[in-house]
C-alpha cells in the first residue's frame, strides 16, 4: 500500500484568476501611462477616441479584470463546496483583488481623461 498522501495540484481556473486578474492590473497601469502622455502632448490636435491606444487597451483591461474577478469567485464556490483543491485559494484571491483593482482604475481615472480629450480643455 502507498502511505503517501496525493499531491494536490493548483487548479486550472485558480491559476485563470490570477493571471487574468494581474494581467489586467498591468493593463491598467499601462493605460494610465499611455493616457497621460496622450493628454499632455495631444490636445490641440483633432483626436479620434476610438482609434487610440487607450481605447484597446481599455477593453482589453476590461476584459482581463472581470475574467480575474469572475474566475477566482466561480474557484472559490468549488473550494467551498469541495470540487477543488483548497491550494488555490490564494490565487483566487489575488486574481479577484487585482482584478478589482484593475476595473476600478479604469472606472476612476478613464472618465476624466476622456472629457478632457472630448472638451480639450
Amino acid at each position: 500500500m502507498n502511505n503517501e498522501a496525493k499531491e494536490e495540484k493548483t487548479g486550472a481556473l485558480s491559476i485563470a484568476a490570477k493571471v487574468t486578474g494581474l494581467s489586467g492590473l498591468l493593463l491598467a497601469m499601462i493605460l494610465l501611462t499611455v493616457v497621460l502622455v496622450v493628454v499632455f502632448t495631444v490636445l490641440n490636435k483633432n483626436w479620434d477616441i476610438y482609434n487610440t491606444p487607450e481605447f484597446v487597451i481599455s477593453t482589453s483591461l476590461i476584459i482581463l479584470s472581470l475574467s480575474g474577478v469572475v474566475c477566482g469567485a466561480i474557484d472559490l464556490k468549488r473550494i467551498k463546496a469541495g470540487k477543488s483543491s483548497e491550494k488555490g485559494r490564494v490565487f483566487d484571491i489575488v486574481g479577484i483583488a487585482s482584478g478589482s483593482i484593475g476595473l476600478a482604475i479604469r472606472f476612476i481615472a478613464m472618465p476624466p481623461i476622456v472629457l478632457t480629450l472630448i472638451l480639450k480643455i
